[in-house]
């Protein structure tokens, strides 16, 4: 554990008896002109670290007698000075305080009207937090059962949990009071276990959290002198780690939110007490946290910059010094950016300076020259856009409308230009996409930002907060200051590029609503989204124009093959090619997946490979599994397969019992004795996830790729349904 070593000037023993400094601060005080650190006093003195650390942080407001005469004695205070060193008597009991308070902030404690409640059952104290860290919602039977005996519970656990509600309600009763009937208004059963009935500040927990809510609501508002005071109120509430002493429950769900809340709460904390030039105040809080976290550098960043403010750069230095060497050692890794960001500031002397209290009388050196204005940093450029894919072909019409729709001549004022870009899987949106922000690199100089968003992809569409937080990295805002809702991350990111000129681009989007997050508000910006769902409340509320995206024509796709292959093959067998193209139905990923398996054999000829696919009855009778050529395509095609609800999967297997071309509403109705109506609008909502394509008014159209893999999944699943053709 890092020392945690106070150096500095005493005060005058006149202010000693004074109530400007806490019983805490005073011994902080002391221990700092000694030069020790709080594990040398602790053990000189003979008591636990932890004791000593609640005491100078304000946890322990009346230690007993005897912790305080042998902290005098190691401390070389006189009996005099050592009685002013003592706390006051205990206050009285504030009216406000004869309510009901559970704290789990700390070791668990119960107070009515001030006075502590003893709760000497294990079970029952485990019981009253497990209720307390899932306040206001209930505990249910099972998860109770599993807190109070979390591996083999006795076949009369339920009776025994019974008998432990019962003894945790007596707790809660008023002290003397204990003859009356249970207070079923504190503890009382749901329809699935057992909830406290409490308002919020009844519950340290809940008090916290309402507090800290408003410091950032505050903090959001701009007023940061609230925003101060309310999160001061806030971390005020932990008297230690939560339920310190219970072994078991800090590892809930609930309870290990609350501990990261803790840490947030000290974080902003500390930002506000920087800004409005008091960070003595959270001096204490930071050291106790930074022991309990040494390998936290958001924490000791902070901890480095409220030292150097209160005068203490030397100790600052060290303390960076010291978490360099711990971070090499323990995990191999340099300091990151917020360490180093803070030991620049440091150095600079870039910083705030304390306005007024007891941790400027800390400073071991004269008052630091005023901080120099420093000029502002350059504005970080992201350049996010992929690398352009290799022999882009044709093009030139789509290429010619994004440049009409999103480089505007300046008229559309407040308008954002965006386009929507839709097609088939393996049509070549993205390749699309990127080749056009290479095209206009220079017409947005200050960056390009690019982000994948998973709407069709092997893991789970990303959240937008996760794009937001991506950006505003690159846009330089450090991990330590990025917004922790949706609605303030998106805020930042639109005033960040009020006035920047940036292209974003969104590929493989799944929902509107991962869209317009990231849509910046500033017209000079552009927007570009590529996805497979034509998302028609894009278009219709948003009013972002769509550019469907089709097939190469034949001309196109053979050049792409050609330019693949770069060896003269398809000049040599034009007609092959062309063959080949019509098995890739003009598709760009099945033409380079053709091309990679002429590459990998060079022998084979085009003609020879269209006579072995043709042989082997490729794409109709094999099963998915078993021809590797096309299991690539086939995964894209399944990625939008799989979303569709099993109605709409049955009408696109349905049209591998066609030609796959011009096929109209009526013949589907007839293969699927429904009606025309109904068949226009399943194939319509296929149109609208791109897994069909209406090429004239009620006809319907698939490439031959899909059309094959219609038909595999036919044979796979409706196999005791023969094809037919229509």
């Amino acid at each position: 554990m890092m020392g945690n070593r106070v150096r500095g000037t005493a005060p005058a023993d006149e202010d000693l008896g004074g109530g400007s400094w806490s019983f805490g601060e005073r011994l902080l005080s002391f221990r700092g002109r000694e030069g020790l650190t709080q594990r040398e006093l602790a053990e000189r003195a003979g008591v636990s670290v932890r004791v000593l650390r609640d005491i100078e942080h304000g946890r322990v407001h009346r230690p007993q007698t005897r912790t305080v005469r042998l902290l005098a004695r190691v401390l070389g205070l006189d009996a005099d000075t050592a009685r002013q060193l003592a706390p006051p008597a205990r206050e009285a009991v504030r009216p406000g305080n004869e309510r009901l308070h559970i704290g789990i902030l700390g070791p668990l404690s119960v107070r009515y009207r001030g006075v502590e409640t003893h709760v000497h059952a294990a079970k029952v104290r485990r019981l009253l937090a497990l209720l307390a860290v899932r306040y206001p919602e209930a505990a249910g039977l099972g998860e109770i059962t599993h807190a109070l005996w979390p591996k083999d519970p006795p076949r009369s656990y339920q009776n025994l949990v019974h008998t432990y509600v019962s003894q945790a309600r007596r707790v809660l009763l008023l002290p003397g009071d204990e003859a009356q009937a249970p207070a079923p208004s504190f503890l009382a059963r749901t329809h699935t276990g057992y909830v406290l009935e409490l308002e919020r500040d009844q519950v340290d927990l809940t008090q916290f959290q309402d507090l800290w809510a408003r410091a950032r609501q505050a903090h959001g508002a701009g007023d940061a002198e609230a925003a101060h005071e309310l999160a001061e109120r806030a971390y005020g509430c932990w008297r230690g780690p939560l339920l310190a002493g219970e072994p078991l429950l800090p590892h809930h769900p609930a309870a290990m939110a609350a501990a990261r809340q803790r840490v947030e709460s000290l974080l902003l904390y500390t930002d506000l007490s920087l800004q409005v030039r008091r960070p003595e105040r959270v001096l204490g809080a930071l050291r106790g946290a930074t022991e309990e976290e040494p390998l936290h550098e958001g924490l000791q960043a902070r901890l480095m910059l409220v030292l150097a403010s209160c005068g203490e750069q030397r100790e600052a230095l060290r303390i960076y010094s010291e978490v360099a060497r711990r971070l090499d050692r323990e995990l191999g890794v340099q300091p990151g950016d917020e360490l180093r960001r803070a030991h620049l500031r440091i150095l600079h002397q870039e910083l705030p300076w304390p306005r007024t209290g007891p941790a400027a009388a800390w400073a071991a050196f004269d008052a630091p020259p005023a901080p120099r204005p420093a000029a502002p940093p350059p504005r970080p450029r992201p350049s996010q856009t992929p690398a352009a894919s290799t022999g882009f072909v044709g093009r030139t019409a789509e290429l010619k409308r994004l440049d009409r729709l999103l480089l505007p001549t300046g008229e559309q004022v407040g308008q954002v230009p965006a386009v929507l870009v839709t097609g088939f899987p393996g049509v070549g949106k993205t390749a699309l996409a990127v080749r056009w922000a290479h095209r206009v690199r220079d017409r947005f100089p200050d960056g390009q930002l690019y982000v994948d968003l998973h709407g069709y992809a092997d893991r789970r569409p990303l959240h937008p907060q996760e794009a937001l937080a991506s950006f505003l990295r690159a846009l330089g805002v450090p991990d330590g200051e990025l917004p922790r809702s949706l609605d303030e991350a998106a805020n930042l990111y639109r005033t960040l590029l009020s006035d920047r000129r940036m292209l974003i681009v969104l590929d493989n989007a799944r929902e509107e609503s991962q869209i317009r997050p990231l849509v910046p508000g500033a017209a000079g910006c552009a927007v570009l989204v590529t996805g497979r769902d034509t998302l028609p409340g894009l278009v219709a509320r948003d009013g972002v124009p769509r550019l469907d995206l089709d097939v190469l024509g034949e001309d196109e796709a053979i050049t792409l093959l050609a330019r693949l292959l770069r060896s003269g093959r398809v000049d040599a067998e034009p007609l092959a090619a062309r063959a080949l193209n019509r098995q890739c139905g003009g598709l760009p990923l099945a033409i380079r997946l053709l091309a990679a398996r002429l590459e990998e054999h060079p022998r084979v000829g085009i003609a020879q490979l269209c006579v072995e696919l043709q042989e082997a009855g490729a794409f109709r009778e094999l099963p998915v599994e078993n021809d590797d050529l096309f299991t690539a395509v086939h995964a894209a095609f399944e990625l939008s397969y799989v979303s569709l609800p099993e109605p709409l999967r049955r009408w696109f297997r349905l049209f591998a019992r066609t030609e796959g071309r011009l096929v109209s509403g009526y013949a589907m109705a007839d293969l699927a004795g429904t009606t025309p109506l109904e068949a226009t609008r399943a194939l319509r909502r296929l149109v609208g996830v791109s897994l069909l394509r209406e090429c004239a008014p009620n006809r319907f159209s698939l490439p031959a790729p899909l059309l094959r893999y219609a038909r595999r999944l036919a044979l796979r699943e409706d196999a005791q349904c023969p094809l037919r053709s229509v």
